[in-house]
């Protein structure tokens, strides 16, 4: 096959993945996991069924996708704040970044928000166990964020992982209420108020 049909034919395959797993979040959203079926699946992303089983083997797995599709963004948004660079932002500034950039990745995909949201509801084992991986590791993500902060001064000295379940909780909370809402107050707006309430208690 030439380089360039090859190409043609990764991101065409790229696309209906993202196609298939679109279409599971929203049927996620809506069903829960425990109420969601491949038949549901496969019609709202208007694929056969052979087509769904080309890319995933089951309902786990392309839960799991997008748990793990999730996270892997999640981490780009949330990481060390670098003071070592010259030309880097203040401190502060990639913090509110960061919070900015997450939030906002999160609220304007509300299927996503929806299916994060269900973890302790959902009746089935396995995907509460999966979510509540999920949740462990974003907690893992804030640990470190306040271990990073307290390193470079930017942070009073806190109980890293306390002070992790404590912004986890609130964004939580957060995200299910506006989620709520027939319209979203703007991304500013949500960061603003959750950084006055959030860090005021840890930064110095």
């Amino acid at each position: 096959m030439k380089p360039a049909l090859a190409e043609t034919g990764d991101k065409q395959k790229q696309e209906r993945r993202r196609q298939i797993l679109a279409a599971a979040k929203a049927v996620f959203a809506e069903a829960g996991y425990h109420g969601a079926s491949i038949h549901a699946i496969i019609e709202r992303a208007q694929i056969a069924r052979g087509t769904f089983y080309l890319y995933f083997e089951s309902k786990a797995a392309v839960f799991d996708s997008i748990l793990d599709e999730a996270m892997r963004d999640l981490r780009g948004r949330i990481h060390r704040i670098d003071v070592e660079t010259p030309d880097a932002q203040p401190p502060q500034q990639q913090l509110r970044d960061q919070v900015f950039g997450t939030l906002d990745y999160i609220l304007r995909d509300r299927a996503l928000a929806t299916l994060l949201l269900s973890a302790g509801h959902t009746p089935d084992a396995e995907a509460a166990e999966r979510l509540d991986q999920f949740f462990a590791e974003v907690h893992g993500l804030l640990e470190r964020a306040m271990e990073s902060g307290m390193e470079i001064g930017l942070l009073r000295k806190v109980h890293p992982q306390l002070a992790a379940a404590a912004m986890l909780g609130m964004f939580r909370g957060v995200v299910e209420q506006l989620i709520r809402e027939p319209e979203l107050p703007p991304t500013e707006t949500v960061v603003a108020e959750v950084l006055m309430v959030a860090l005021r208690g840890v930064l110095k």
